[in-house]
């Protein structure tokens, strides 16, 4: 059984090569027994997503994005850095992208849902104890399923690190409430981040980008320095959005097409010549969502 998830970009293939053909994403996931166990756990968090919707407050869903940039940056040191444990969900074809996608599902919806949700509805240490119980049994369910493997990483780790985690996400939450500049920072900045280190993971999937070193590009080194780019790049979006007018808006374009320039010209970054022509849209795209999501934070129609 297969079905399409379209979002961003749609890709054709002629003679193995990607080829953009109008919307942004055709990425391919195959359903199977080593898949079912990963997507009824995110057919579990609907619920709970259900949940937060309820609460008709924007900053839910900036804690949500918040909640999982932290667990993005964690995942990058843990799983791209130091390959603490391997996810095998067999959703698409590719075994490394395959890997990054199960960190996405988890890093990217499991765990956060689980964090907005205690926040958002206040819920006590009981509830943080118990859904550190739960994911610590999942993890060891997916041990045995053989859909998760683990080299250094130990699940105890997950015991120790995850109510820590719960509690960041009620600072946050408290100072996004109470409006602190710092926390409104860090939101965007973070915000931005999962937007980009997404919308990379779609085109590197897609052959439409690779990262690696003096013209050398393994899978491996890419995702090495794919989520690098993006935190630098948010960080410029984060440095720009805050400001006015249609001036900052070319600067910040400018800033984009300078940075792939140099990148391109050292090695670092190879762009899929069908792709490199569109290249300017996409970065028009983050340069003004980072502003919208900016004036969405600080609640600001300047």
């Amino acid at each position: 059984m297969r079905f399409f998830l379209h979002n961003l970009l749609e890709i054709t293939h002629d003679n193995n090569k990607p080829r953009i053909v109008g919307d942004l994403m055709h990425l391919q996931v195959r359903l199977n027994k080593r898949s079912v166990p990963f997507l009824l756990l995110a057919l579990f968090q609907t619920l709970f997503i259900c949940l937060l919707k309820k609460r008709r407050s924007s900053n839910t869903w900036i804690l949500f994005f918040l909640n999982i940039g932290m667990a993005f940056i964690f995942e990058y040191i843990v799983l791209n850095m130091f390959q603490a444990y391997r996810y095998k969900p067999t959703l698409v074809k590719k075994k490394y992208f395959d890997n990054v996608l199960g960190a996405i599902l988890s890093q990217g919806l499991y765990i956060p849902v689980s964090a907005t949700f205690i926040t958002v509805f206040g819920k006590k240490l009981k509830w943080k104890l118990g859904f550190t119980l739960f994911y610590y049994c999942i993890e060891r369910l997916f041990i045995f399923l053989k859909i998760y493997k683990i080299n250094w990483w130990k699940p105890i780790y997950t015991v120790i690190l995850l109510p820590i985690y719960y509690l960041l996400s009620d600072f946050f939450y408290k100072g996004l409430e109470q409006q602190k500049i710092m926390v409104n920072k860090i939101a965007h900045y973070l915000t931005i981040m999962v937007i980009e280190t997404i919308f990379m993971y779609v085109l590197a999937y897609n052959g439409l980008i690779r990262f690696g070193i003096k013209h050398s590009y393994s899978t491996r080194l890419h995702f090495m320095i794919a989520p690098v780019y993006c935190m630098f790049m948010s960080f410029i979006s984060t440095t720009l959005a805050k400001e006015k007018g249609i001036f900052f808006r070319v600067v910040h374009l400018f800033s984009y097409k300078v940075t792939d320039v140099i990148l391109i010209k050292a090695g670092i970054m190879a762009l899929n010549r069908h792709y490199f022509k569109w290249r300017v849209f996409s970065h028009c795209l983050m340069v003004f969502t980072s502003r919208i999501i900016y004036q969405r934070i600080v609640r600001s129609d300047n």
